[in-house]
């Protein structure tokens, strides 16, 4: 019988099945699903392009997360992920984006993103980014 996964394991296992569906990778789930009711969404207060900051719920993060859809063009997403760093209660995602804009224009960035999971789900989450690079490839 197989052995039950650690704490950091099986939160390691949540991000990196949330990166494959976030990606296309995987279509077994929806990305709502792994987000709890009372999720919030924090970026650097210098970002200009998300208001309010944090978004706090499950419908603000959701809205969140598929206004950012219209930004890039469909299909255009490429993700590198670097190695999770997962403890009991929260993982640590760095990656790097590359993407074509709605306009066109390329777009390249650099992340680290902290989740903080509670009962298998996404309760947290503190997104950090260059936002100046962000703002001039946006432009």
């Amino acid at each position: 019988m197989p052995q039950a996964l650690n704490p950091a394991e099986a939160n390691r296992a949540v991000i990196e099945h949330y990166f494959a569906v976030l990606q296309g990778l995987a279509g077994d789930r929806d990305l709502a699903d792994f987000f709890s009711d009372d999720v919030t969404w924090q970026v650097p207060h210098s970002n200009p392009h998300i208001t309010p900051n944090p978004r706090v719920g499950h419908a603000a993060v959701m809205d969140l997360l598929h206004s950012g859809v219209g930004v890039y063009q469909a299909g255009s997403m490429a993700i590198t992920l670097q190695p999770l760093i997962a403890d009991q209660t929260r993982v640590a995602a760095q990656f790097s984006m590359q993407a074509r804009l709605a306009n066109g224009n390329p777009y390249r960035n650099d992340y680290c993103i902290v989740f903080t999971l509670r009962d298998g789900r996404i309760c947290g989450v503190t997104e950090y980014l260059d936002t100046l690079a962000q703002d001039r490839q946006s432009v």
